[in-house]
């Protein structure tokens, strides 16, 4: 399997990476108003203005519904500004994020429980996310530049999530990058999604089954939610997602 392989490198990652790029849909942009660019702003009022409907504009642009109906009633457009506040109060527990993200598995809920409870921080849970997701994705990151796999050809590949925020257009949206390594080359297939739900975990595989040219007869995760249902059987075996492990029946691989 692995002698046929083609690995993703230099001008050929780069155009694959941007192809997939193309085909993130615009609705993931939209998680506040604040990111609407002041001519994407406009548009909305002209259409609004020439009589058509919330759904026809959320339509016509690729905006959610939520994101139109806020910004018809905002009287004017505002650039966005990221708080200045947010490094000021993440600032003095620097040191302690850095120490204790490993520890709960870069959990921003439970870094955030934590900071409230026993640490006198005052901000949002926002700021925090915020803070862990570069702690996040550098850990990520050495995971797949450092983590070795002594098996045999074909035998066990590793999948991943990582996250990059880029510019779609006029404005920033964070890519969801799935990541398959095979243990025993270090080939790699990286593709580009707006979430990490089950369609986008199960449609990478088989796009990456496909590069290959095949499915190695492992392949290893590390508590994956659309993977995984937390905990153990009886049997002391993982809970798995039906519906992935009804896809792994299927291709014949062992997670």
């Amino acid at each position: 399997m692995e002698g046929n392989e083609r690995q993703i490198e230099g001008s050929s990652a780069s155009a694959a990476y941007a192809l997939e790029a193309c085909n993130v849909a615009a609705s993931t942009t939209d998680a506040g108003v604040s990111v609407v660019s002041k001519e994407r702003w406009e548009e909305l009022g002209r259409l609004r203005a020439a009589g058509q409907s919330v759904s026809q504009i959320a339509r016509a642009t690729g905006f959610d519904r939520k994101t139109v109906r806020a910004c018809l009633r905002k009287g004017q457009w505002e650039p966005y500004r990221r708080a200045a506040a947010t490094q000021t109060l993440m600032a003095a527990h620097r040191a302690w994020l850095v120490e204790r993200a490993p520890q709960v598995h870069y959990s921003a809920q439970i870094l955030f429980q934590e900071l409230r409870a026993g640490r006198g921080y005052s901000g949002g849970y926002d700021t925090v996310r915020n803070a862990v997701r570069p702690l996040r994705m550098e850990a990520a990151a050495q995971a797949l530049t450092q983590r070795r796999f002594e098996t045999e050809p074909g035998q066990q590949a590793q999948v991943d999530w990582g996250q990059v925020r880029t510019r779609f257009g006029s404005e920033p949206i964070e890519v969801h990058v799935f990541v398959m390594t095979l243990g025993y080359s270090r080939r790699a297939w990286a593709e580009g999604y707006e979430n990490e739900r089950m369609g986008a975990l199960l449609s990478a595989h088989e796009h990456a089954f496909q590069h290959f040219g095949g499915r190695t007869a492992e392949i290893l995760y590390d508590r994956m939610r659309t993977v995984t249902m937390g905990g153990t059987s009886a049997e002391g075996k993982p809970r798995w997602n039906p519906t992935f492990e009804a896809f792994a029946r299927h291709w014949g691989f062992e997670p």
